[in-house]
């Protein structure tokens, strides 16, 4: 009889840290989230910008969040507080913009559901601009064209004597540039990289040769 009763209450006692554990994993309710917005190469708070919440179902398919809510305006010194409804069932992301750039989605910082969630730091890409020069130096190039990227839209152009173009690009120190020339009998078609370091509103500038 006695080990019976250890059987059951053992049985009890392992449903119930289940429950737990499930209600622990999915939490839900009044969840408040307090931070501040900072450059994300520097890590200096960044004012006068907005954060909002970003949602995906545990169960859905898609990997791509959607907003939730309005947008939250920080102070002068990039710092916010505010509260809003979870559920237990989708996880939650912070986001930040602002006139000089915004956040990553791969950067953006989690958010507990039915939590108190303090100190959160949410960091934001700002805006530079790189300079491309290509310059189709003698002997000249007997390409079909040339292309460049990494930047959101790569460009191929025939080659030209002289030319400029400018694209936005994220600000820090793994950027890279990306060039070959394509359909030429004399000269490979191999990619040619170049890194770059950019701080942010600022511009780059590289030189392509070929």
């Amino acid at each position: 009889m006695l080990s019976s009763c250890l059987l059951k209450s053992a049985g009890l006692l392992s449903i119930g840290l289940a429950l737990a554990g499930c209600s622990l994993f999915e939490q839900g309710g009044q969840t408040t989230v307090e931070g501040v917005v900072v450059d994300d190469v520097t890590g200096q708070p960044i004012g006068l910008a907005d954060v909002a919440v970003l949602a995906n179902k545990h169960s859905s398919s898609s990997s791509a969040f959607s907003q939730v809510g309005d947008w939250h305006p920080t102070d002068a010194q990039g710092r916010f507080s505010f509260a809003f409804e979870a559920n237990g069932e989708t996880d939650y992301v912070l986001r930040a913009d602002a006139p000089r750039g915004s956040t990553q989605y791969l950067s953006a910082p989690k958010i507990k559901a039915g939590r108190k969630n303090k100190d959160v730091r949410v960091p934001l890409t700002s805006i530079a601009w790189m300079q491309v020069h290509l310059r189709d130096v003698p002997p000249r190039a007997d390409a079909l064209n040339i292309t460049v990227g990494g930047f959101l839209t790569s460009v191929t152009i025939r080659p030209p004597l002289d030319t400029i173009f400018y694209r936005p690009v994220p600000s820090g120190s793994k950027n890279v540039v990306v060039w070959s020339l394509n359909g030429s009998p004399t000269v490979s078609n191999a990619e040619t990289r170049i890194p770059y370091t950019v701080a942010g509103a600022d511009t780059a500038r590289i030189e392509i040769r070929y």
